[in-house]
C-alpha cells in the first residue's frame, strides 16, 4: 500500500491529515474499483461539538460535483458546513478524488454512532446512484436510525395515502416522522411483525400497536 499510495497525497492533504487518518483513507481508496468506484465514511470529528459530523466521499476516475451531493447531504438531514477536495494521483489507473464534508445535524444521542455509519453510508450511496429517492424522508436514517429499505416502506405508505386523497402533503409526513423518529422506528417494527415471512408475530403485532397508540396520543396536534 505504501509504495502504490506514498507518492499520492498533495501537499495540503499531507499538512492537514495526520497519518492514522491517512491510513483509513489508503484503506479506503484502495478498495475502489470501475465496478464500485464509490466509497463513504461518516465519521464524529474527535473533540467536535454537539451535532458535528463529517463524510469522506471516495470516488475513483470522477469528483462528486457539489451542486449534486448538497441537495442529496441536505435531504438526509445534515447542513454541510464545509468542504476540502483532493485529488490523489495514483501510481497506475485513474485518479481518485477525496471530498471531506464537514457537517451538523441535530442531535441523536441514543442511537449508536458505530451503527448509524454504516446505515448513512448505504442510504447515501443509494441515493447517489439512483436506486433510492432524494426526498425529506431520509432524515429518518440519522434521527431514527433506519436502513434505506426501511426508510422505502415509510414513503410507500406516505405515497399511498396520497393516493386515498389523506389532507396532509408528502413533506408534512415526512417532517412529522422526522420530528417523532421513535413512531417511526415503531411504525417500521409493526410492517415487519406484519408482513416480514420470517419475522410474523400476531402476538407481538397487537401489542406494538397498542404501544403505537399510546405514543401516538402523547403527540400534539400542533
Amino acid at each position: 500500500l505504501e509504495k502504490r499510495w506514498a507518492q499520492s497525497f498533495p501537499l495540503a492533504y499531507r499538512e492537514r491529515v495526520p497519518a492514522r487518518g491517512a491510513v483509513h483513507d489508503i484503506r479506503k481508496i484502495d478498495a475502489l474499483t470501475p465496478e464500485a468506484p464509490l466509497g463513504l465514511a461518516l465519521y464524529w470529528p474527535l473533540g467536535g461539538a454537539e451535532g458535528r459530523l463529517g463524510l469522506k466521499v471516495y470516488r475513483l476516475g470522477a469528483p462528486v460535483i457539489l451542486s449534486d451531493s448538497l441537495p442529496m447531504l441536505e435531504h438526509m438531514g445534515v447542513r454541510v458546513l464545509a468542504e476540502d477536495n483532493f485529488r490523489l494521483e495514483a501510481s497506475a489507473g485513474a485518479p481518485v478524488y477525496l471530498h471531506d464534508f464537514a457537517l451538523e445535524s441535530r442531535s441523536h444521542a441514543e442511537l449508536d454512532p458505530q451503527a448509524l455509519a454504516p446505515l448513512f453510508e448505504d442510504a447515501f450511496a443509494r441515493v447517489f446512484r439512483g436506486e433510492v429517492e432524494n426526498d425529506d424522508f431520509n432524515r429518518l436514517v440519522l434521527l431514527a436510525g433506519l436502513a434505506a429499505e426501511e426508510v422505502v416502506v415509510l414513503r410507500g405508505y406516505a405515497r399511498y395515502l396520497q393516493q386515498i386523497n389523506f389532507p396532509q402533503s408528502q413533506a408534512t409526513i415526512a417532517a412529522t416522522l422526522a420530528t417523532h423518529p421513535r413512531i417511526a422506528r415503531m411504525l417500521v417494527s409493526l410492517y415487519r411483525l406484519r408482513s416480514d415471512p420470517q419475522g410474523q408475530d400476531k402476538e407481538a403485532a397487537a401489542s406494538q400497536v397498542n404501544a403505537l397508540e399510546q405514543a401516538l396520543d402523547k403527540v400534539s396536534n400542533h
